[in-house]
């Protein structure tokens, strides 16, 4: 014992890594396996996340276990992950969105933006100013919005960058059109609330991933008021409607010839409001019951000092009761 007590055990002097003694500037530590490195040295080692990094640079002992592939990167996946961040961060992606999609009015004041400028303008520079980045790729814990910025540009260059969306490109594109059909309706200081980029996220997330385009048929089928799936999309064309009440000019007198209401309603909360993006036509029975909305809305907004529907929290229930009312007053017109 006294033999390999003198002659076995040696003190560390040096650091393997750096072969630098060790100093007050240059403190030594030992990993679990009992080899002793420096300290600064040893972390930039593990860190580094190259080759054998993870373990001890003296017998491999495996100090930190190496980040298993993924298996999760998928469209479905990834969207899911997004649609379950903060309210906050899906607000700052969007109000990164909106700074590009006023270029593209200035560009064209008609609305008619190409899938091509949506991505290119709007879309993929939102989700690299939104992405988390960190120093070290060992480190990095994984962010949706940088999958979805991986995921999104490189199908869409991978395909030559065609005025096309597919797969999670379509979910942002739709996002985009949404956006820009409440910015011709809402006012200005209203599109940059995060209570209308919360309304417009969710109408767009319920419905799904591959509807390129909103259908008037969605909406139609909310207005059931028992398929929840597309309620919020009704809550913000409701919402919409709403605003194109509080801010164009009411025809004075009103109307009284029912055919003459529905023109007057059917341009402003459909041709208006839908565009040429929304898929398919309302039908007769929804126009019958869209008047009823109109005129319970202008009663509504009338009796509360003009207070407009703007997404607030508990809005639904209000924007509920209006739809079941109207559906109940078109019921007994036809009836008539």
């Amino acid at each position: 014992m006294d033999n390999f007590l003198e002659t076995q055990l040696h003190p560390a002097e040096i650091c393997v890594v750096c072969t630098e003694p060790f100093s007050l500037s240059h403190q030594p530590v030992a990993l679990p396996c009992k080899h002793i490195f420096g300290h600064e040295c040893i972390k930039k080692w593990l860190k580094s996340g190259q080759g054998n990094s993870s373990a001890c640079p003296t017998c491999r002992y495996v100090v930190v276990e190496k980040r298993t592939p993924r298996v999760d990167f998928d469209t479905s996946s990834i969207w899911k992950a997004l649609c379950d961040q903060p309210p906050e961060r899906l607000n700052s992606l969007m109000m990164a969105i909106w700074p590009g999609l006023k270029i593209l009015w200035q560009r064209h004041p008609s609305g008619n933006f190409s899938i091509t400028e949506i991505l290119d303008q709007a879309v993929i520079p939102a989700l690299i100013k939104t992405a988390r980045r960190t120093e070290s790729p060992q480190d990095r814990s994984y962010d949706p919005v940088l999958d979805c910025y991986n995921l999104v540009a490189a199908s869409w260059d991978s395909l030559g960058r065609p005025d096309t969306a597919t797969g999670l490109a379509i979910a942002f594109v739709r996002l985009a059109r949404l956006m820009s059909t409440a910015s011709a309706t809402l006012p200005k200081w209203l599109t940059s609330t995060a209570r209308t980029n919360r309304l417009l996220w969710r109408a767009n997330a319920s419905l799904g991933i591959f509807e390129l385009d909103v259908s008037w048929d969605f909406i139609i089928e909310a207005t059931n008021l028992e398929e929840e799936q597309y309620f919020p999309l009704l809550h913000l064309y409701t919402v919409l409607v709403s605003q194109s009440i509080a801010h164009n000019s009411q025809p004075t007198p009103w109307p009284t010839r029912r055919h003459d209401i529905m023109n007057l309603v059917v341009e402003r909360c459909c041709t208006k409001i839908g565009g040429t993006f929304w898929k398919g036509k309302p039908s007769n029975k929804f126009k019958d019951v869209l008047v009823a909305v109109y005129e319970e809305l202008r009663r509504y907004q009338l009796e509360k000092g003009k207070m407009s529907l703007r997404g607030h929290d508990g809005e639904e229930r209000v924007v509920k009761g209006i739809w079941a009312l109207a559906g109940w007053t078109a019921k007994k017109v036809e009836v008539r």
